[in-house]
């Protein structure tokens, strides 16, 4: 089959990995304060319901939007489109946001009571809000290509 006839299927695939990846940022903006404010078992199945959201939906829709970008980026446009350059940083940085801060910080939290400290509960909460505004960001351009 040409590639031409296959881009549909990957960009399908992508939109639902932006979806996943998106779904599972907003699911955590919304667990994180829940699980803070909750106490001993209820904070603990928060914290845990929230490592697997981060596996099964911000992981998996990551690697879905990372590969299929890719795989249109370089089937379909000129490889320094603005847009699409703005749009792979601000995607590159969300995602490091994540892998560096916000999952260890949640894999820590699911294992010991708490986040720990009220600052680094704050902290997490404002780098969660950040990458979540990233993303809405990256989802504005790839629809918009404003440039």
């Amino acid at each position: 089959m040409p590639y031409a006839a296959q881009v549909p299927v990957v960009r399908t695939l992508h939109v639902f990995g932006a979806i996943f990846l998106l779904g599972g940022v907003s699911a955590h903006a919304l667990l994180r304060p829940m699980a803070a404010r909750a106490a001993g078992a209820a904070q603990q199945a928060l914290y845990q319901f929230a490592w697997r959201v981060e596996l099964a939906m911000v992981y998996t829709g990551s690697a879905l939007v990372l590969i299929t970008g890719v795989l249109l980026w370089i089937g379909h446009f000129k490889p320094f489109t603005g847009w699409l350059l703005l749009g792979f940083l601000l995607y590159a940085a969300a995602a490091g946001l994540d892998g560096a801060f916000l999952a260890p910080n949640l894999r820590r939290a699911r294992t010991v009571a708490g986040e720990g400290s009220q600052p680094v509960a704050a902290a997490a909460m404002t780098i969660q809000l950040v990458a979540w505004l990233l993303l809405v960001v990256v989802v504005f351009l790839m629809v918009a290509q404003p440039f």
